[in-house]
């Protein structure tokens, strides 16, 4: 006997979702077809309602393992030998990405399947595609398990002669609502091998060590992921009534809402507070974040996939993504060429300005209401979002802001405005330029400090004082403490160290952030960039998580691991312990790079120079929470002096142990 268990991993299981329901089917379903096989015996599994973490789906609608024995399907089709008169059924996986759309919402364009939620076009075939390889990548990652998934599009609100009609004579991996198991073992053979046994027999099996492998993805999917650290006092926080982020609410829709502050009093928190908002049960509205962050990308998308918050295209939801990643996404919609823009080379700002010109030359100048209302239908959601926010909304362009302006409408926009320095961007953007005052909702701005404790705080504005820039965060009177540590490098005994001091205050891994200088980046002959160092931090027990790798920024650790990063990567990021190493070897870099503007050229250009890298160089100052380790390789350096005038000014928390 074939036992058959559906098991859903909704936080409420009260209430029975679409998904529940079709897995409910799909088990009377397979019961009454393998009741014609009584010598057959095993398990097959149903799990609705997987949430999955580090992946670009973040959650799968139906996940279906089987383990069987004594199953064997007469003349059925193979991908790789054709027909085969005998079939043993061993073990299988698939997604099943469901849609219960009626007939005349469904249509097939080319090999993909299109479903239309309120008139607005998805592709559901790419939805199918996207959920398996992050279903893959996922029991890869945490469990080194690589069976051979396969992606179902169960289109249950289809019958047969309606999906034979729609699909012709292809064969693809759609199935109707009445579909058998033998169907669903023909859209599997459509997509794995089967094997050849000595013993002349063919028989599918997708599993290395079905047995125990099933067990550790049940046990996986069972266990439930819960936030920790700082993480979970965002989490916390982001829940929470906020009465500012509800007085922001009233105006966003009909005017542009700007949200201000220096680093450290708010922004990005109210910005998310705001998308959560926006995209809960009573408002249902689909947000994108914008930043220029890969590294912050990473940090928010792992915030988001703790939350119930859907990954699906066809509803409410939170987004994020870069804004280079977003434009090159419009500029691939309208026809501008972005084959040659590539991050890796040199000559990328120029490409990518270029390419910008084009669009807002197409968007801008060309468009009307009804093109640009088009554009959106084509676009399945990559472009039609409710709201756009937008963090460190000073580095935009103007030509940015105005593609922005035209396709959504200064009133669907919410950013977040940096006071501070700003990197991108030959002049700081003043969003509210063009935009008549009676639809700009500008409160005042937030001054007191989010982030840091006070002695932290204390010592960024003495750092400020020292370099003669204009920069004041009021300390914040519930934030006591903190401390900054001064070392020669960073060592082992130093990760111990800041690990304890995680541990005592309930923080993980995650919570130590490491930034390294450009001359600690290696990059290979493909151009691959990572951490030079990675492995004798590996050999040395430091587990880390390389963020300088160029195929680890779009993601964010999953396991037990401490982030590093660049730090040009930093902005917007933050740790309950931060490390800038080799803090002197960065200043050198910047000063030896820097670049000066036409605006500076009226000044003396090393004073203008000296002046715009250390107030940059408060960007990674003002990451900690609790405490910065700063490593110096050159204590007698200009900014080695102003460190040691610092610690003695400070000895009650900052210590100098430099060798």
């Amino acid at each position: 006997m074939i036992r058959i268990y559906v098991k859903s991993f909704a936080k409420d299981t009260t209430l029975l979702s679409q998904e529940d329901e079709a897995a409910n089917l799909l088990k009377n379903k397979l019961q009454e077809d393998l009741a014609q096989y009584p010598n057959a015996k095993g398990t097959i599994y149903i799990m609705t309602s997987i949430r999955i973490f580090g992946q670009k789906r973040n959650d799968i609608d139906i996940l279906v393992m089987g383990f069987i024995e004594n199953l064997t399907l007469k003349n059925i089709n193979t991908k790789n030998y054709s027909v085969v008169k005998e079939l043993d059924i061993k073990s299988f996986i698939c997604n099943i990405e469901l849609k219960s759309h009626s007939a005349n919402c469904v249509k097939r364009e080319g090999t993909d399947y299109i479903v239309y939620y309120s008139g607005i076009p998805h592709n559901a075939s790419q939805q199918c595609n996207e959920a398996k390889f992050s279903l893959f990548n996922h029991l890869n990652d945490q469990l080194n398990i690589k069976p051979f998934i396969c992606d179902v599009l169960w289109l249950n609100g289809l019958s047969k002669t309606d999906l034979s009609y729609m699909r012709g004579c292809t064969i693809d991996n759609a199935l109707h609502r009445g579909f058998k198991f033998r169907d669903l073992v023909s859209v599997i053979l459509q997509q794995a091998n089967v094997i050849k046994t000595e013993m002349s027999r063919y028989c599918l099996d997708s599993f290395n060590d079905g047995a125990k492998e099933y067990k550790s993805i049940v046990d996986l999917f069972t266990v439930e992921r819960k936030p920790q650290g700082l993480t979970k006092q965002k989490f916390e926080l982001l829940s929470q009534k906020n009465t500012d982020v509800e007085k922001l609410l009233l105006d966003v829709g009909n005017k542009l809402t700007i949200v201000t502050g220096r680093a450290g009093t708010g922004k990005t928190v109210q910005l998310l507070q705001l998308a959560f908002l926006l995209a809960s049960e009573d408002y249902a509205k689909r947000c994108l974040i914008l930043t220029y962050n890969n590294a912050l990308v990473s940090d928010i998308k792992r915030l988001i996939d703790y939350t119930p918050m859907p990954s699906k295209v066809d509803g409410r939801t939170v987004s994020i993504k870069t804004i280079h990643s977003f434009f090159q996404t419009l500029m691939k919609e309208v026809g501008v060429d972005v084959n040659h823009l590539n991050p890796q080379i040199i000559t990328y700002d120029k490409d990518y300005n270029f390419a910008l010109k084009q669009l807002y030359n197409f968007v801008v100048k060309t468009c009307e209401k009804e093109d640009i209302d088009a554009l959106k239908d084509m676009a399945e959601n990559t472009i039609d979002w409710d709201y756009i926010l937008i963090d460190e909304a000073q580095d935009f362009s103007d030509l940015e802001k105005k593609i922005l302006f035209k396709i959504y409408g200064a009133n669907r926009l919410v950013v977040a405005d940096g006071v501070d320095q700003f990197m991108r961007a030959g002049h700081r953007q003043i969003w509210e330029k063009g935009v008549e005052k009676s639809l700009v909702h500008k409160p005042k701005a937030l001054e007191l400090e989010r982030r840091q404790k006070a002695n932290l705080v204390s010592f960024v504005n003495a750092f400020a004082r020292l370099a003669t820039l204009d920069w004041k965060v009021k300390p914040n009177d519930e934030l006591p403490g903190g401390e900054i540590k001064i070392y020669s490098k960073f060592m082992k005994s130093t990760y111990d160290m800041l690990k304890a001091n995680c541990e005592r205050n309930d923080c993980e891994n995650y919570d130590i952030l490491i930034l390294e200088p450009p001359t600690l980046v290696k990059t290979d002959n493909k151009g691959n960039k990572s951490f030079s160092k990675a492995e004798t931090y590996a050999q040395a027990g430091i587990p880390i998580f390389d963020g300088i790798n160029n195929r680890s920024r779009t993601t964010y650790p999953t396991k037990d691991q401490c982030r590093v990063f660049q730090y040009d990567s930093c902005r917007g990021l933050e740790g309950w312990c931060v490390v800038c190493a080799n803090f002197d070897e960065l200043i050198q870099y910047k000063l030896n790079t820097y670049k000066l503007t036409e605006d500076e050229l009226c000044f003396d250009p090393e004073v203008a120079k000296k002046r715009n890298v250390l107030l940059w160089a408060l960007m990674p100052l003002t990451r900690p929470i609790d405490t910065l380790v700063i490593t110096l390789s050159d204590t007698d350096s200009e900014i080695g002096k102003m460190l040691k005038q610092l610690a003695d000014i400070y000895p009650d928390f900052i210590e100098w142990n430099v060798n």
